[in-house]
């Protein structure tokens, strides 16, 4: 049997499912392949930040396949409809019986996958779909009456209790293959529409230095610390894992690997940093496990469904301010200006900048989501969506939409002696801008708006029931 492995959001050799099946199943031979989609991104709106490092840890998988002896072969396919074409043709042109790859969630990449496999099925091929993205088959878990769960806390318990009966560890890195007779292509730099990318901060690519990074994390303990530490941005105490978790040059489950090698396999027993990120992962999981169950989420919808008629503000003026770092409010713009120069924003700030956007200008969240799927370097749409959604109340979750942080209470509280904020606001003096609106006035103009807009939505469908 020949196989091929069609690498996606998972770059890396060690503990990938489809990676290890496509080895051990293909004794004639096993080739992998990168298909670039420009224009498709392009479509989506993700940014340069983004694919640079995309295209970073291809060159560094690419290096690690030929360890193994697997040739990369890289095609560009503009947008996901000429996939198929593209699939089709290795298959018929190196008789391959099986392409490996990836489970993902999204409703543009299931109608792929769909045409991908009903194309190769014409040519008595195969596409096996495994998990790479996620610890556990997340579509699996349900509640008691067999629907999928809206709210985080009750998919945890669910969640942990499937691992508790389940729990596998990580596969190794897969035995050497048996080569198949490709070429191996060149991994270009950029693509056309987007400019190479240089930061501030240094993004190591590829699965080495994601395990470096996970490594110095668990046994630094800061891991330990992260339930108290976590919240600060003035010091280093978290990750910082999401740009390799993102392109998947790490597993999720290494990472949780990681904390059972320490503190065991129960992670009910562990101590309260080591169950706070392990809470953390699960939270990456769930956003999954929403874009599998609600589809609308991957069309720009928000899950809360009276939420589509919120009557959000039309201002450029506010936006460009926010998008540049200029609000008045130091601690949203000092995140705002982390994020421009290093593709990269701690994730306290990010849910202060994020609800500062939605609440305190009403602006709508979709906007806020596309400047951050420009901007990160770690842009992950099942994170990124339902973190937006969480700040907007627009999504998955219990608490009301009357939840408004005060930026500046906030700023106070974890960054209380200005580090973070005198950092990034660099020459301008904390205090010196004036704030572009009033918190308290917007906070209940927010809250108005909200109440209005579900009284007047649960008004018209109770008339027509």
């Amino acid at each position: 049997m020949k196989t091929l492995i069609w690498f996606r959001d998972d770059l890396r050799t060690q503990d990938h499912e489809a990676l290890q099946t496509a080895v051990t199943r293909g004794s004639e031979g096993t080739a992998a392949v990168f298909i670039a989609t420009p224009d498709t991104w392009i479509t989506h709106g993700v940014g340069t930040p983004r694919i640079s490092f995309t295209l970073a840890t291809l060159k560094s998988l690419q290096r690690d396949l030929a360890e193994l002896g697997i040739p990369l072969i890289f095609e560009s396919a503009s947008t996901y409809s000429n996939v198929p074409r593209i699939l089709e043709a290795l298959v018929r042109t190196h008789h391959i019986d099986e392409v490996h790859a990836g489970l993902e969630y999204g409703v543009d990449e299931v109608a792929r996958d769909r045409a991908v496999a009903k194309a190769l099925k014409q040519l008595n091929s195969t596409l096996v779909l495994s998990d790479t993205q996620t610890i556990l088959p997340v579509y699996e878990i349900k509640n008691k009456s067999g629907s999928p769960y809206k709210v985080f806390t009750p998919f945890r318990r669910a969640w942990e209790e499937k691992f508790m009966n389940t729990r596998q560890d990580p596969t190794n890195e897969p035995c050497k293959a048996t080569p198949l007779a490709v070429q191996t292509s060149d991994i270009p730099d950029a693509f056309v529409g987007y400019e190479t990318w240089t930061s501030t901060v240094p993004w190591q690519a590829g699965q080495e230095a994601g395990l470096s990074r996970l490594e110095d994390f668990i046994q630094s303990e800061r891991a330990d610390r992260y339930g108290t530490n976590r919240d600060r941005p003035d010091i280093d105490g978290t990750s910082s894992l999401s740009p390799w978790l993102a392109v998947g040059s790490i597993s999720p489950g290494r990472c949780l690997e990681a904390l059972t090698s320490k503190h065991g396999p129960d992670i009910t027993s562990w101590p309260e940093g080591a169950r706070c990120w392990q809470s953390e992962l699960v939270w990456r999981e769930f956003y999954r496990y929403v874009m599998a169950s609600f589809p609308d989420v991957s069309r720009n919808r928000p899950m809360q469904e009276w939420t589509s008629d919120i009557p959000w503000r039309n201002s450029s003026e506010d936006l460009e301010a926010w998008e540049e770092g200029r609000t008045g409010i130091d601690i949203v713009d000092a995140g705002m200006i982390q994020l421009k120069k290093t593709g990269w924003m701690h994730n306290r700030v990010r849910m202060i900048v994020a609800m500062f956007l939605c609440k305190n200008l009403l602006l709508d969240w979709r906007l806020g989501e596309a400047h951050f799927r420009r901007s990160l370097v770690d842009y992950d749409f099942a994170s990124n969506n339902g973190g937006w959604q969480w700040a907007a109340s627009t999504g998955t979750d219990a608490a009301p939409y009357f939840r408004i942080f005060n930026p500046v209470t906030q700023g106070e509280r974890f960054d209380p002696d200005g580090t973070y904020r005198s950092r990034w606001l660099e020459e301008r003096a904390p205090g010196s801008l004036a704030p572009i609106v009033d918190l308290k006035s917007t906070r209940v103009r927010a809250i108005e708006t909200f109440k209005a807009t579900q009284a007047e939505w649960q008004g018209r469908n109770t008339a027509r029931t």
